[in-house]
């Protein structure tokens, strides 16, 4: 008995999709969204690929080396100080300051001017101090902190001895050129670049959010 023979239709080629898929679905509405390429994401900051930070001009350190041991020398200038002030063989002449007042040792006049002296001494270690570890971290503000230092240098003149000679006594002294050379470092174009990179820097790192803000772990929706 003879079967019927089916024929089997010619298979139609599927319809383009409006988006110009061939067989492969509509597709949405909305546009996927996606993360651009990574040379877009990357910063235009100089970044320094050991650090992840942006890199620091070369003046930058050696601005720091150089406020830093301003700070040594006024540290060492101010402990010679007090060393001259609590031996009464010494006590009259230790700095310029009881010489010119000539207070009574152990009256309520040198005990203030030997507060004064670590205050000035205190003053003068931390200015330069300062001005180095802002220009390292980056700070614009640490140019001016150099001119400050700059500034208050006379002070040292009232917490050093009378005799102008190049010996420990004076070694105060010696951060007078040290400040100079570190502020004129910190001003120069090129540090102040860096110092501005670095500001950027940690504008767009820091994020502001307040106590009922939604946290979103990234871009799409679902994320959020």
């Amino acid at each position: 008995m003879s079967q019927d023979i089916k024929t089997v239709p010619e298979a139609v080629p599927s319809e383009v999709s409006p988006g110009g898929n061939l067989g492969l679905g509509i597709p949405p509405a909305t546009v996927i969204a996606s993360l651009p390429p990574l040379e877009e994401l990357a910063s235009a900051l100089p970044i320094d690929p050991k650090t992840g930070e942006p890199s620091r001009h070369f003046s930058i350190p050696l601005a720091y080396l150089l406020f830093l041991l301003a700070a040594v020398c006024q540290l060492a200038g101010l402990g010679l100080a007090w060393w001259r002030a609590i031996h009464m063989e010494t006590f009259a002449t230790a700095i310029r300051l009881l010489q010119w007042t000539n207070p009574t040792p152990g009256s309520l006049a040198s005990i203030g001017l030997s507060i004064a002296m670590t205050v000035i001494g205190a003053v003068l270690i931390a200015t330069p101090a300062l001005s180095g570890y802002l220009s390292w971290v980056g700070q614009p503000a640490a140019g001016w902190w150099a001119i400050a230092a700059f500034v208050l240098t006379p002070l040292t003149l009232l917490i050093s001895p009378t005799p102008m000679a190049f010996n420990w006594n004076n070694i105060g002294w010696l951060a007078v050129p040290l400040i100079v050379g570190g502020a004129i470092l910190i001003l120069l174009p090129p540090a102040q670049r860096s110092l501005t990179n670095w500001q950027v820097f940690r504008q767009q790192s820091s994020v502001s959010m307040t106590a009922n803000q939604p946290i979103r772990y990234g871009r799409l929706e679902q994320y959020q």
